[in-house]
């Protein structure tokens, strides 16, 4: 399986996600739309940049003449310009379009232009795709640290500039690297991440890249018809999109799980030729030789020895890197072995030989040098041993002063600080007693204002009352024991009529100043009268009926009243909606109308909704206004008991 797994899957989904890890490119008919601009209208210099990164980028996947073409014309009219950021743009779009036709050095040369640019311009956007695009170029060249350090950098950059797509798609890169190192554990884990953000941000190319990697996992674990419903998604959406090379990819992983999944050779054979017809029409090296690897694997299987002899062959003579080179020699040695062709096999299993002994050569090397430079650094470190001997004394002697010093400075710094701490902590109690201060004198002026308003409504009610009261009943009298002309009666009854309208308007303004109902029977029935009484008002209540401190319940009872009150004078509302919920331990209300609203953070308004703020903190409360002109308004406020 591991030969599949290096040239049949992770080279093509990596060409998918990590190339275009910048951005995204345009359809083949906005492309045509963009050339005839060109043809036919005279652009300025701003325009022509963008046309010629737009065009070097769409044709990345597509046409790698014209994606080179148009971003060298994009290079010389950005450096005439000055426009430094558009030069490495430029750089990067030519760097990723040699590392899609497979030159991997060019690639690198023009990238590392590409990022001298980014650091010059500080545009850590630039900065970010470039160390994308290089950890691509490691990662096919098998150096799995190096491509790590670079995606983690792009990683970095992209999650710190809140950008999701690149975000995703590195994600989705981490995870091929864990399935290039057999992880699947941490690869499913890197790849679920990136398909969330790809299907939160609905971008539907990452998504693609992303199912046929999980694809490959899930035919790893056996999970075939998983794996055959993810890359046949991959393969619809790459379609979908007109992503050729990305669909030609996505078809050699489908044609892999037809063929070790489901021992499917005919149609794994007809999904290897549809991507191999696809690669050879973008004309990219590296997908080319992975469809006929996949294809000559297959033709294998099914006992086509000849074919599968004869599409290995031409894949070698295509790639010569080592990783591809392996694979496809197995191929042609197997094949060879079939049909007979002894002297061909030994000659193809001594290619095999010596291209692992260079492999483990290298690696010998790599070591060989550590040691080597491990020699040197402890060759060097007996010579320092022998100067700090020599300077033993000095050296003990500047370190007793030193600390003789840093404790003399410790010492100051900590005086220092004890004192601005002092006075810090000095500060804050003033203020907490001037805020205690303010509060009680808050609640003081709220404890008179209620008995005030308490006496009031008593002295009214009982007093004033009482005497009207008093004056109708005389005067019913009187009227029973004397003779009044018509004319009289007329007006004395309008008398009458004038007294009762009184005395109706003393008892409310005597109840709305402190209702009786509100002492006896507690805010739901105080509340509720009070609402009944107001067209269009309705009242719900909620939670416990437990009784609160009467200071609590008159403060609520004044600030719904209030606010309706605001509502009825400035919101013109047809509908106001009161509800009260109280709990165990806390007690909220909301007064709620479809009126004009307003903006709670302009000048000069809700300047009354202050002092009612001003009032509900005294009791520990908050008030939080929620408005928008034309929008209505809803006022919350919660006391904790």
């Amino acid at each position: 399986m591991k030969s599949k797994f290096f040239y049949g899957n992770m080279v093509p989904v990596l060409s998918v996600i990590l190339c275009l890890i910048c951005g995204t490119s345009l359809s083949a008919q906005n492309l045509d739309s963009l050339e005839q601009v060109l043809k036919t209208q005279e652009l300025t210099s701003d325009k022509l940049i963008k046309i010629y990164d737009d065009l070097s980028w769409g044709y990345l996947s597509i046409n790698f003449d014209k994606s080179s073409d148009y971003a060298r014309k994009g290079i010389t009219i950005a450096e005439k310009e000055k426009n430094t950021v558009m030069v490495g743009t430029f750089y990067r779009n030519l760097g990723v379009a040699y590392y899609m036709d497979g030159n991997n050095d060019t690639a690198r040369i023009y990238l590392d232009q590409a990022l001298e640019y980014a650091g010059k311009a500080k545009d850590e956007n630039l900065e970010a795709s470039v160390y994308g695009a290089i950890g691509n170029i490691y990662h096919v060249e098998g150096q799995t640290e190096k491509t790590l350090e670079y995606y983690q950098k792009s990683l970095k950059l992209s999650e710190k500039q809140n950008n999701k797509i690149r975000t995703g798609m590195l994600l989705g890169n981490i995870g091929a690297m864990y399935l290039h190192i057999d992880n699947h554990l941490q690869a499913e884990s890197y790849y679920l991440r990136a398909e969330k953000i790809c299907t939160e941000i609905n971008d539907l190319f990452g998504l693609a890249t992303v199912k046929s990697g999980l694809a490959d996992i899930y035919l790893e674990k056996k999970e075939f018809q998983k794996a055959l419903d993810y890359v046949l998604s991959a393969v619809d959406i790459c379609r979908s999109l007109g992503k050729t090379a990305e669909e030609s990819e996505a078809l050699q992983m489908a044609a892999f799980v037809y063929k070790d999944g489901f021992n499917d050779y005919p149609r794994a054979m007809e999904y290897a030729r549809k991507s191999l017809e696809l690669s050879e029409k973008t004309g990219y090296i590296r997908d080319i030789v992975a469809s006929l690897s996949v294809l000559a694997t297959t033709q294998f299987k099914m006992g086509q020895y000849a074919e599968c002899e004869e599409n290995a062959s031409r894949g070698l003579a295509l790639d010569s890197t080592h990783i591809v080179r392996k694979t496809l020699l197995f191929s042609v040695l197997r094949a060879s072995i079939m049909l007979g062709k002894k002297k061909q096999a030994l000659d193809y299993a001594e290619q095999i030989n010596d291209l692992t002994f260079r492999l483990n050569n290298d690696e010998f090397k790599q070591k060989l040098f550590g040691m080597e430079l491990k020699y040197e650094t402890d060759k060097k470190e007996i010579q320092i041993n022998a100067l700090e001997k020599q300077k033993l004394f000095i050296t003990w002697l500047s370190i007793a002063l030193g600390m003789i010093f840093l404790l003399a400075l410790a010492f100051f710094i900590a005086k220092h600080r004890l004192a601005v701490n002092r006075r810090k902590l000095a500060e804050q109690q003033v203020k907490q007693l001037e805020q205690e201060k303010q509060l009680i004198a808050t609640q003081a002026i709220l404890d008179g204002e209620t008995a005030e308003r308490t006496r009031l409504a008593r002295d009214l009610h009982d007093g004033l009352g009482g005497m009207l009261s008093v004056v109708k009943l005389n005067l019913n009298n009187v009227k029973k024991g004397a003779s009044i002309q018509s004319e009289d009666v007329v007006r004395f009854d309008r008398a009458m009529g004038l007294l009762d309208e009184s005395i109706r308007e003393l008892r409310r303004v005597a109840h709305n100043m402190m209702p009786d109902s509100l002492t006896r029977y507690g805010l739901r029935v105080s509340l509720n009268d009070f609402c009944n009484g107001i067209p269009g008002a309705g009242f719900t209540c909620y939670g416990n009926d437990d009784r609160l401190d009467p200071k609590l319940e008159v403060m609520i009872y004044r600030t719904i009243h209030e606010l309706v009150n605001n509502v009825l004078k400035h919101a013109g509302a047809d509908e106001i909606l009161v509800q009260l919920v109280q709990e165990s331990d806390r007690v909220s209300i909301t007064v709620q109308d479809n009126g004009r609203g307003f903006d709670p953070a302009a000048p000069g308004s809700g300047t009354g909704l202050n002092n009612i703020r001003n009032r509900v903190a005294s009791y520990n409360g908050r008030m939080e206004i929620y408005s928008e002109p034309g929008k209505g308004t809803e006022i919350n406020v919660e006391f904790k008991l």
